[in-house]
């Protein structure tokens, strides 16, 4: 968001339905979990992926598709694409070499600027998830943006 403020950048809003189907996750961490209801295996190995990934300071996990190897599933996919975001509003005009269409430029964005921003776009994009999530196949679905 702060480049795309201080390049003038347009961002245009994209969903993925069906993405999350392709791979499936080795011991998924879930934030809510009761150590009674998993098996004491499965549940050891997700903390320890989750204090490894602390350590490295990353995110750390092991995917897998079709015959457990990383080759993905073959899941239906639909992707869609909202209206575009402006980083500053009302400011659109001709980059330098006058083909597309950017925005006024911030050289210091303030982190206000940036959250702002982040907001809008976040928002448009939980909006195009509801207007299309029944035409994709996942009515129950809904999308967390951490």
């Amino acid at each position: 968001m702060k480049l795309s403020l201080q390049t003038g950048a347009v961002i245009y809003p994209a969903y993925v339905f069906g993405a999350t189907d392709m791979l499936d996750q080795l011991a998924p961490v879930e934030k809510d979990r009761d150590k009674t209801k998993q098996d004491t295996k499965n549940y050891s190995f997700a903390t320890m992926m989750e204090s490894l990934s602390r350590k490295l300071g990353g995110g750390l996990t092991l995917y897998y598709g079709q015959y457990f190897l990383p080759i993905p599933y073959n899941p239906q996919l639909s992707m869609v694409l909202g209206n575009p975001i402006y980083p500053v509003e009302n400011t659109t005009e001709p980059n330098v070499c006058g083909e597309k269409i950017t925005c006024k430029r911030i050289e210091n964005p303030t982190t206000e600027q940036v959250e702002e921003l982040m907001d809008r776009y976040t928002n448009a994009l939980q909006c195009l998830f509801e207007q299309y999530k029944v035409e994709a196949g996942y009515p129950n679905d809904t999308l967390k943006v951490i």
